[in-house]
């Protein structure tokens, strides 16, 4: 008897031990850790600038930020494209990005610059993305650009947000001279 009421405790407390699985974030996708800047327009051929972050962000510091260099007061657009970074293998995550908008939003910080930066794609509810932007230049000067790929996570995304909402799937400090 004693034996039967042991294997039915060991039998009960494996059964409610059981794990549930818990839906997978409709929202993940790999890190972002390269980041490309293709502008068009301004006075010549398109110009890319490169930012690698290969562990992400914390950690260590980026291994590549080039200066961005725009020409003062011309008019750019800019295509961001973004990119998972892992053992010398490339992957454009940009479209994922791109199919959950509503789900993120692209920040640029200007210091030290003036620019007007108007963010041209929108996400399903009309909020802005910033995969393509335009952007007017000011005088010539240096400073920097803070960029933030911000992932905010169903429900918290909203027309007018500040840089802070959600969590940064990627925040560098590019250097910019306008010239």
């Amino acid at each position: 008897m004693k034996k039967m009421l042991v294997a039915a405790l060991v039998l009960s407390s494996i059964v409610s031990c059981k794990k549930t699985a818990t839906p997978a974030d409709e929202n993940e996708h790999e890190s972002v850790n390269k980041i490309v800047f293709t502008y068009t327009g301004g006075s010549g051929g398109p110009l890319s600038f490169v930012m690698e972050d290969p562990d992400g962000d914390g950690g260590n510091p980026p291994s590549r930020i080039d200066t961005i260099k725009l020409a003062a007061g011309a008019t750019y657009t800019l295509n961001v494209k973004t990119i998972n970074l892992v053992n010398g293998v490339e992957k454009d995550i940009t479209s994922t990005i791109s199919s959950q908008a509503s789900s993120h939003e692209l920040f640029f910080i200007p210091t030290g610059v003036t620019l007007t930066i108007t963010k041209n794609d929108k996400d399903r509810n009309n909020y802005p993305v910033g995969l393509n932007s335009t952007w007017v230049v000011g005088t010539a000067a240096t400073g920097s650009l803070r960029f933030k790929v911000m992932h905010k996570p169903a429900g918290i995304k909203g027309p007018n947000d500040s840089p802070t909402v959600g969590h940064s799937d990627i925040d560098l400090n590019i250097p910019i001279k306008l010239q």
